[in-house]
């Protein structure tokens, strides 16, 4: 099944207010020698950390028509610059922040065919590649990097292991792939036989994949059949579940500020489905309510980094220190 049609529910940040007098073509590629087209860059030359992190943003924009993100757009790179802020909190204590800016699809892929939905979509791939090679080329200098993005990011970061991580040498830079809000199936397993699939809390140069939801919600545009996960409390890959008393708490953001609004301490009960591979947990669906123009109640895909932070931010220590 081509990858548009698993995309149906990339992350929509509700932040479109104000976007449709916008001119968002960009049918440029962008040049990553200009520093302009990085959202984040580390400020000290040398890099103060020893380990890297390359993340990718999700989605920012629509309601202005099928489109790609115009990277020069000062209103785009603000939304994208908070996305950025919110998550990347999870990594930077440890690594060095690499954020490019680059021409994802907007919102409309959704009512998109297939090949129109793969056309749309190309233009960020090639961005997010050209991106890597130019961090890889140009601010590496062989340090260990993790990979991190969520929804759309997490597409684009996937199609790029797919891509170029066929090379060993890469891949024994890579710390883990943080590829959160998307599904990495057996389909993807069998066809690129690099892609390795976490299996603990310290295994290094995998994948970390998960989709939040509550129980018994089946499958939804994010969560495919066949997807592989890992639950971010325990660290297991089984159906058990893991105590709210070992999770480590929750930190919500507001979408449209970056703000912190609150920490939750030992939010819920947290399990991986059997039938479904879902990351299953007991919230209050209408105090979290995750973008319900796209995703029905109950599929709570916005949350998914903020309903695990401090576990996260645990579990990236862990993985730096483990490759060390």
């Amino acid at each position: 099944m081509k990858r548009t049609i698993r995309l149906l529910g990339l992350l929509v940040l509700l932040v479109f207010s104000g976007c449709g007098a916008l001119q968002l073509a960009a049918p440029h590629a962008v040049d990553y020698a200009q520093t302009q087209n990085w959202a984040f860059l580390p400020q000290e030359q040398p890099p103060a950390k020893p380990v890297d992190v390359f993340y990718v943003y999700p989605t920012i924009f629509g309601g202005n028509g099928t489109q790609v993100m115009d990277v020069a757009n000062a209103d785009l790179r603000n939304k994208a610059d908070v996305q950025i802020r919110i998550n990347a909190g999870v990594f930077t204590d440890e690594a060095n922040l690499y954020a490019p800016y680059y021409r994802q699809a907007s919102i409309e892929l959704l009512w998109l065919s297939p090949a129109e939905g793969e056309q749309l979509l190309s233009k960020g791939y090639q961005d997010i590649i050209a991106a890597f090679e130019y961090y890889i080329q140009h601010f590496n200098k062989g340090r260990p990097f993790i990979l991190a993005g969520f929804s759309q990011g997490s597409m684009a970061l996937l199609n790029l292991m797919e891509q170029k991580f066929d090379n060993p040498a890469r891949r024994k830079q890579l710390v883990a792939a943080y590829l959160i809000g998307y599904s990495v199936t057996d389909e993807d397993l069998q066809k690129y036989p690099w892609l390795k699939m976490a299996q603990g809390e310290t295994d290094t140069g995998v994948i970390v994949s998960y989709n939040t939801q509550l129980p018994g919600h089946g499958y939804s545009y994010v969560l495919k059949k066949g997807a592989k996960g890992i639950n971010p409390v325990s660290w297991k890959t089984d159906t058990s579940v893991a105590p709210a008393k070992e999770h480590k708490g929750a930190v919500i953001f507001d979408i449209v500020t970056g703000e912190k609004k609150e920490e939750v301490p030992h939010l819920s009960d947290v399990w991986l489905e059997k039938e479904t591979g879902a990351l299953a947990v007991v919230v209050d669906a209408e105090k979290y309510n995750a973008s319900q123009s796209v995703f029905a109640p109950g599929i709570l895909h916005m949350y998914d980094y903020m309903f695990f932070y401090n576990n996260l931010k645990e579990n990236v220590k862990k993985r730096v220190q483990h490759f060390k």
